[in-house]
């Protein structure tokens, strides 16, 4: 064997480069909660005060805590995890988590933890001004009074066991405007966990600055009209992978706590695709992988895939475990779980089982020509132009089928159809018409005809589309009209 020599590692390059791994402040706090998540806890607390003389983001778990070994070893880079077993609760990875997520927000983490056994408090301090001082890996251990001063330290006092983590000195929020940011960075995480952790709601209570954090469920899996999918279990190396296709229920028949559950997203599209799960912690979602279009008619798609823990490296999980590659000898089952989903998805789309209130005399006429070719025109049988037409001499007639074709040829039809993808709720509706609104409108048309004609006209009204909304109402408008 070749001659092998030490060196010592330059502890401020290194830190530089593992702030740069690339968290986000979400999937940053979201690294922290895993560590809570394996160390058993029920109640997770983020706390968090921009305006304090030492602005502080804390996150308390009431977990089972840490000794002085456990301590010192979780705070060294590379924590030693061979006495770690791969189980439904383990979501840590490379025993980085704790040192590159905080750090690579903040420039000071501490932490204090806590044994139901001993019930005596310890913590340790990060700092990276005495590191990039002294070009050391140094840690500080906190004495009494240092303890006592620590934000969030009551609460952890309370506890039988558990942990706190705490940033500070954040370099990496810009100081203008510092306050603003710091608590939209906040609401960020927040909306993150929520999704991140979501299957884990029942078991695990998170509050961010006293509220628990939102329910969320992205396959709105007890909405009316869901359409579950068939369950495919792979074996990989004598470890299951569940993979399950999920079809949301057409956009515009979301109900308002259906649209709670989903996040209030301003539209779905961009949340179609993949949503992998290690552990039951979502690492990934929104978007197909390059297996298939993003597309208008696959909006409603999601494929669920579960993978233990134990089958990372086959997934190339990233350290931040934010992102995952889906392996390739994976991929045929996978398509199917694809088609399975868009299929329905684009069914669901394009036949959203919702069909518009016709009359016997609809207000659009759909001419479909050859070559696939439709025009829609307004219906010139519609009792209201025809009376209009009566009344009009030639030239106003005229000039009204100049405005009717007018109105055919400048149809909005992208942006309506943009607005319809979008979800949103356009309001020219028959449902807007008021009752009032209906009784003017046609004691206007019946005064432009023949009084021995009226009541003929009044019945042929109700045969239009825009009125048939209130057949059930006709003899009451009758007397109100024809009085």
């Amino acid at each position: 064997m070749s001659k092998q020599i030490k060196r010592p590692i330059p502890a401020k390059a290194l830190i530089t480069g593992i702030r740069a791994i690339g968290y986000s402040f979400s999937t940053a706090v979201a690294d922290i909660i895993d560590n809570s998540v394996t160390a058993d806890a029920k109640k997770i607390f983020v706390e968090s005060n921009p305006l304090a003389e030492e602005p502080y983001f804390c996150i308390l778990d009431d977990g089972k805590g840490m000794d002085d070994d456990g301590l010192d070893n979780a705070l060294l880079l590379g924590s030693d995890r061979t006495d770690k077993r791969d189980s439904e609760k383990e979501l840590g990875r490379f025993g980085l988590g704790l040192k590159s997520a905080s750090l690579s927000q903040c420039r000071k983490v501490t932490v204090a933890t806590k044994q139901r056994k001993s019930q005596r408090i310890i913590a340790m301090c990060l700092d990276l001004d005495i590191i990039e001082r002294d070009d050391e890996y140094k840690l500080a251990i906190l004495n009494t009074d240092e303890i006592d001063s620590l934000p969030c330290i009551k609460q952890l006092e309370s506890f039988k066991s558990g942990t706190l983590v705490i940033w500070n000195d954040f370099d990496r929020i810009e100081k203008k405007g510092f306050e603003k940011n710091f608590r939209q960075h906040v609401a960020d995480s927040k909306k993150h966990i929520e999704l991140v952790f979501h299957r884990f709601y029942n078991a695990l209570e998170i509050y961010f600055d006293g509220l628990r954090i939102e329910k969320r469920d992205p396959f709105l899996l007890s909405a009316h009209g869901r359409q579950p999918g068939k369950t495919n279990e792979v074996s990989y190396n004598g470890k299951k992978i569940e993979i399950i296709a999920h079809t949301l229920p057409y956009a515009n028949s979301l109900s308002s706590e259906e649209r709670k559950l989903l996040g209030n997203p301003k539209s779905i599209y961009d949340d179609q695709g993949f949503y992998i799960y290690r552990n039951k912690r979502l690492i990934s979602w929104g978007g197909w992988m390059r297996m298939n279009p993003k597309s208008e008619l696959n909006k409603l798609a999601r494929v669920q895939i579960d993978f233990p823990s134990t089958l990372d490296s086959v997934w190339t999980l990233d350290v931040k475990k934010s992102s995952a590659k889906i392996p390739d000898s994976l991929k045929d089952v996978i398509f199917s779980s694809i088609a399975e989903a868009t299929i329905k998805s684009k069914k669901a789309t394009t036949f959203p089982g919702i069909k518009e209130h016709r009359g016997d005399v609809p207000l659009w006429e759909r001419i479909e020509a050859r070559d696939g070719i439709v025009r829609y025109q307004i219906n010139r049988k519609n009792p209201a132009i025809i009376q209009l037409q009566e009344n009009l001499g030639k030239n106003e007639s005229n000039l009204l089928d100049v405005i009717l074709f007018q109105l055919e040829s400048f149809i909005p039809k992208m942006r309506i159809y943009n607005d319809l993808a979008d979800s949103k709720d356009i309001q020219n509706s028959p449902n807007d018409i008021e009752l009032e609104t209906v009784v003017d409108q046609m004691k206007l048309i019946l005064s432009m005809a023949n009084e021995t004609a009226n009541g003929e006209l009044f019945e042929n009204l109700f045969l239009a589309e825009q009125y048939q909304k209130f057949y059930d109402q006709k003899e009451m408008i009758k007397k109100k009209v024809l009085q």
